[in-house]
């Protein structure tokens, strides 16, 4: 496959995404408000705008670099990249597919049953979603490289 990064990118996306996501949780949590509240003072009609503002910026840099560091980690070459490593990369693909359509389907069916949720309810959701085909595909993807077929 020709999209392929070189085999160096991996290890950069394995420090870069849980980093990423771990910034990007702190900043959900509102920890990185407080700390800005330690720093700057409370916040009040003129910091406001610069609290918010910070928010966002460090919100948006951690979570791209969170799917950065995924991209880095899925489309990066093996040290040997041959037809066994490219068939277990598809599979691991399909599986990854697989277990998101069983996510949505076992999510919406949970929505009708319960009701709707709010709008940051769904937003978690479809995150979530996102999230568990991009790990179940590198989980499964490793798995099976690097320990099933040892």
């Amino acid at each position: 496959m020709k999209l392929l990064l070189p085999n160096r990118f991996k290890k950069t996306g394995a420090v870069i995404a849980p980093l990423g996501f771990a910034i990007w949780l702190l900043m959900q949590s509102g920890y990185i408000s407080e700390m800005l509240t330690h720093i700057v003072g409370e916040p009040n009609s003129s910091t406001v705008i610069l609290f918010r503002v910070v928010n966002a910026i460090i919100g948006t840099i951690s979570f791209l670099s969170f799917l950065g560091g995924i991209y880095f980690v899925s489309f990066s070459r093996e040290k040997i990249e041959d037809e066994m490593v490219q068939r277990t990369r598809l599979d691991s693909f399909q599986f990854a597919a697989l277990v998101q359509i069983i996510f949505t389907i076992a999510g919406f069916l949970f929505m009708i049953i319960v009701g709707e949720p709010k709008d940051a309810g769904l937003m978690l959701f479809f995150i979530l979603s996102i999230l568990l085909f991009w790990l179940s595909f590198i989980g499964r993807f490793n798995y099976i490289l690097h320990f099933k077929l040892r």
